[in-house]
C-alpha cells in the first residue's frame, strides 16, 4: 500500500512540475512579446499555456513568483551556454560572456526589473565559483595580473555586460547603428579594455 501511495505522490509531483514550466514557459514568452514593462497578466498566462486560471494561484501566489520561478528555470539554459566559454583563455572567456549577455536581453531587463521592485535577493553572478576558478589558474600560469582584484573585477564585467544588454537597443537607435555593428564595435573594445589585466610581452 504505501509504495502505490509513493508512485501517485511521485506522478502528482511530475504533473505539477511540468504544469510550472508550462506557466513559466509562456510567461516569458509574453514578455519577450509584449516587452518586460507591459506586464505579465497571471490569467492570459493561464490562458497562453492552456492551463486552468487556478492552478497559476496554486503554484504562484503573485506575478512576482512566477516571473521568478520563470527566470529561475530559464537560468539553467543560460548557463549551458555561458559554461560553454569557461575554458577559453582569459581575453575570448571575458568577451564570450559579453557576447551570451546580449542574446537574454528580455531575461536581464526583467532581472534588473524585480531587483529594482523586489527586496529579495536575486542571483547576479551566477557562475561566480567558475569565474574565480578560472581568473585564479590564470593567475597561477601568469596569464594574468597577480595583483588583480577578482571580485572587483567580477563586478566590473558584469555591471558592463548587464548594462550593455539593457542598453544596447536604445543606444542604436539613438546612435543610429546597426545593433549587430554596436554589439562588434564594443567586442573590439572589450578586447582593448580587457588587455589591460594580461601582462605585457
Amino acid at each position: 500500500m504505501p509504495q502505490k501511495v509513493k508512485k501517485k505522490n511521485s506522478t502528482n509531483s511530475k504533473r505539477g512540475d511540468a504544469t510550472k514550466a508550462q506557466l513559466e514557459k509562456a510567461a516569458l514568452e509574453m514578455m519577450r512579446d509584449n516587452g518586460v514593462l507591459a506586464g505579465v497578466n497571471l490569467r492570459e498566462v493561464a490562458e497562453k499555456a492552456g492551463i486552468n486560471r487556478a492552478l497559476v494561484y496554486h503554484y504562484f501566489g503573485t506575478r512576482e513568483d512566477l516571473l521568478r520561478s520563470a527566470l529561475s528555470r530559464d537560468l539553467g539554459a543560460r548557463l549551458d551556454s555561458m559554461n560553454e566559454g569557461i575554458s577559453l583563455p582569459f581575453n575570448p572567456r571575458v568577451r564570450q560572456l559579453f557576447r551570451n549577455m546580449v542574446q537574454y536581453e528580455a531575461e536581464v531587463k526583467l532581472l534588473m526589473l524585480l531587483l529594482i521592485d523586489d527586496n529579495e535577493p536575486l542571483t547576479l553572478a551566477p557562475q561566480k565559483k567558475e569565474w574565480v576558478e578560472a581568473l585564479a589558474r590564470d593567475k597561477e600560469k601568469g596569464l594574468l595580473d597577480k595583483e588583480l582584484d577578482v571580485t572587483a573585477f567580477i563586478v566590473l564585467i558584469s555591471v558592463l555586460t548587464y548594462g550593455y544588454a539593457i542598453m544596447r537597443d536604445s543606444f542604436a537607435d539613438e546612435l543610429e547603428i546597426n545593433p549587430v555593428e554596436l554589439d562588434w564595435r564594443l567586442d573590439t573594445l572589450i578586447e582593448k579594455l580587457v588587455s589591460v589585466f594580461e601582462p605585457k610581452q
